[in-house]
């Protein structure tokens, strides 16, 4: 099943937990109305950032306790739908999306990671607050949002 948008971990933190974009987050998803991608590495990465934004007193521990319940109701609801991934295609991918980027503009391995998720997944917009991958994934033909 392809979803329309495919959010990174900085666009899902800011619909979870209070940050600077989570006004531009929630705007969006509520003019848009879509199901997102969640992989097993959204999973991982998201509670990570949660985590430590806790630790960093970014977040209270309560707020971060809420924030893993409301991405459990939002999968429950398939606002989040779990979203199966072939990970030898999305490094194959991650290394083409290398090979054509990397040496002129710089490219972390998430960054390059989560476009080539977006791409193998078949979303056509990808969702982030994050300058890097979003030149990553206009260059690799994905519309970016908010």
């Amino acid at each position: 099943m392809a979803l329309e948008a495919y959010p990174d971990s900085s666009f899902l933190f800011s619909l979870v937990a209070t940050d600077k974009h989570t006004p531009r987050a929630s705007q969006y998803m509520l003019r848009s109305a879509t199901s997102l991608v969640f992989t097993p590495l959204h999973r991982t990465e998201l509670r990570n950032a949660l985590r430590n934004a806790e630790g960093r007193k970014e977040i209270s521990h309560e707020e971060c306790r809420t924030a893993f319940t409301l991405v459990e109701e939002d999968l429950a609801e398939k606002f989040l739908v779990h979203t199966a991934v072939e990970w030898t295609n999305i490094f194959r991918r991650a290394d083409t999306l290398s090979e054509i980027h990397a040496s002129e503009t710089g490219q972390r391995t998430i960054d390059l990671i989560h476009v080539a998720m977006a791409l193998e997944c078949e979303a056509r917009t990808f969702l982030t607050f994050d300058n890097r991958q979003r030149k990553l994934a206009k260059a690799a033909g994905l519309e970016v949002k908010p």
